[in-house]
């Protein structure tokens, strides 16, 4: 095996200004010591003399370099977009679940506001009817509860305290319920005196002072079926009894 003409061969097909095929199973065949055939001698020749042996190697060899060099840049490109593609679409369900939040926060402010509102205008009156003894200290009441918004009301309980000074002499307990718009209906509760506090005030031997007497109703609503929320008024006992003798108007606008 000539190793000159392995090397001119292997630097012609480095060149790749040839039949590079044809060049490669020759230099196979010369490896494998089979004869070279006349042709291929004189193909081999041809491409020596029509170019200088330092050609291919100094010409050939920088070629892949540029070559290289525009695959990392034309496979480097892509890269970018791609990337930029993925943050977005990471980013846009973010956007998604963030507009649906939004959505759902403002659903529920404006639930609760309403839900607020209609609690807040909830009008209460004794009802015209039959009352029974529980008991020496207690009565079996009914209430008249109207609802004169145009939004349901749930409330779950109503309670009215009359304090002289700061005991509890009086309490009313009214169960709950939910009105619809425009509604009304009558509710049982019960009515109780506070014998030990009346029982204080009688052994005082003072004169009743109805300056020192106050009223106040509390409406307990759950907002949203679960928030604590209440509706709380304070008045004074005069006034509170003058209120229920003769309602002004609007104290009860669901039916006469």
């Amino acid at each position: 095996m000539s190793e000159d003409l392995v090397s001119t061969i292997e630097e012609l097909i480095r060149s790749e200004r040839c039949d590079v095929e044809r060049l490669q199973n020759v230099l196979v065949a010369i490896k494998n010591g089979e004869p070279v055939s006349f042709e291929d001698h004189q193909y081999i020749e041809s491409l020596t003399q029509s170019q200088p042996k330092s050609n291919p190697v100094s010409d050939d060899i920088p070629e892949p370099k540029p070559e290289n060099t525009d695959n990392t840049v034309s496979d480097s490109n892509p890269e970018t977009p791609t990337q930029e593609m993925s943050e977005s679409t990471r980013r846009s369900p973010a956007k998604k679940y963030a507009s649906v939040g939004i959505i759902v926060a403002i659903i529920i402010v404006a639930y609760v506001g309403l839900d607020v509102y209609a609690v807040n205008n909830l009008q209460f009156r004794p009802h015209h009817g039959q009352q029974v003894a529980i008991s020496d200290t207690e009565l079996s009441i009914q209430t008249d509860a109207c609802n004169p918004s145009y939004f349901p009301a749930t409330f779950t309980k109503y309670e009215i305290d009359a304090f002289y000074n700061s005991d509890i002499i009086e309490k009313a307990t009214v169960g709950g319920s939910t009105l619809s718009p425009k509604s009304a209906a009558t509710l049982d509760g019960i009515f109780a005196i506070n014998k030990d506090a009346v029982t204080k005030i009688g052994q005082q031997n003072a004169t009743f002072d109805p300056t020192k007497a106050t009223i106040t109703t509390s409406v307990a609503a759950p907002l949203l079926g679960f928030i604590p929320y209440a509706v709380d008024k304070k008045y004074p006992a005069i006034e509170f009894q003058n209120m229920i003798k003769n309602p002004p108007p609007g104290t009860f606008d669901c039916f006469p």
